[in-house]
């Protein structure tokens, strides 16, 4: 639920959400024209609910993935084997692990026939690790071959796993072109909306005119500066994008993800463990002449 919270929160406020909020509850008040006074809360409600539709959408794709694939730990009590999920499972529990499963949590190896354990997912090689009594394995490594108990004494974020997936969480992705253009155009504009607004004030109060006129004249002259249809333009065709990409079954879960992969030129990926492996084949050729 906290997920679904932060998404919402990150999308109303947003700092160039924040940035036209004013000039939107200024149109709301001072303009008599009903156009013009929903204009803006036009702009600021769709461009918060696309992103919030659209990583919300990506948030219950992913769960629904993570539900349908989720493993189960076989846990041994009372000489029986019993099947729990993951977040189930309580420091000191004995489990069973065999060739095929995936560590639910780190442990410690009671008795060990034969363990191997990929542990690429952790590490990035994945050559086969033996694994004696005594050993500890950690969470998110596979079992390669053989079969063993071990005593469960880490779950969740103490994990390995969960350490580094607390560290990654932290990243902050950087902004695209596209964002770094429009948050300086509106930047510039907001802080050049802040001098004029000086600028008329001194003019005008020198000017011998009294705070109402000034005050009008100084936010007419903010509202005109300040590009809210911009957001709106830019949320509108990254939405157009994303109705594209889901027509072809591709979930991006963030608009921003659409102009990223558009600037792309290049694309590394480690396929070792994952779409090759680290071994090399030799198979009967046949000779070209």
């Amino acid at each position: 639920m906290r997920d679904y919270l932060d998404i919402i929160k990150r999308n109303l406020l947003s700092p160039i959400v924040v940035v036209i909020f004013p000039t939107g509850l200024e149109r709301w008040f001072m303009s008599a024209n009903i156009v013009t006074r929903g204009f803006i809360s036009v702009v600021i409600v769709v461009n918060s609910t696309i992103g919030i539709i659209q990583e919300l959408r990506a948030k219950r794709v992913l769960r629904q993935l993570e539900l349908m694939s989720a493993p189960k730990a076989r846990l041994l009590k009372d000489g029986n084997v019993v099947e729990v999920g993951y977040d189930e499972l309580k420091i000191g529990d004995e489990i069973l692990i065999q060739a095929g499963d995936e560590l639910p949590a780190d442990a410690k190896v009671i008795e060990s026939k034969g363990l191997e354990l990929n542990e690429s997912m952790l590490t990035g090689e994945s050559a086969s690790i033996e694994k004696k009594d005594g050993d500890v394995v950690l969470a998110a490594t596979t079992v390669l071959a053989g079969e063993g108990t071990a005593r469960v004494i880490a779950i969740g974020d103490d994990t390995k796993a969960g350490a580094i997936s607390q560290v990654l969480k932290r990243y902050k992705p950087e902004l695209t072109p596209l964002q770094l253009a429009i948050w300086r155009a509106i930047y510039f504009l907001t802080y050049g909306a802040i001098v004029l607004s000086l600028l008329i004030a001194i003019v005008y109060y020198f000017s011998g005119d009294n705070v109402v006129v000034i005050l009008k004249t100084i936010t007419s002259a903010a509202v005109t500066v300040v590009p809210e249809g911009l957001l709106l333009a830019s949320s509108l065709l990254l939405a157009f994008g994303s109705l594209r990409l889901a027509q072809a079954k591709v979930l991006p879960q963030k608009l921003s993800a659409i102009e990223a992969m558009a600037l792309l030129n290049l694309l590394a990926v480690d396929k070792t463990g994952t779409l090759t492996s680290d071994e090399v084949d030799t198979g009967k050729g046949r000779g070209v002449w």
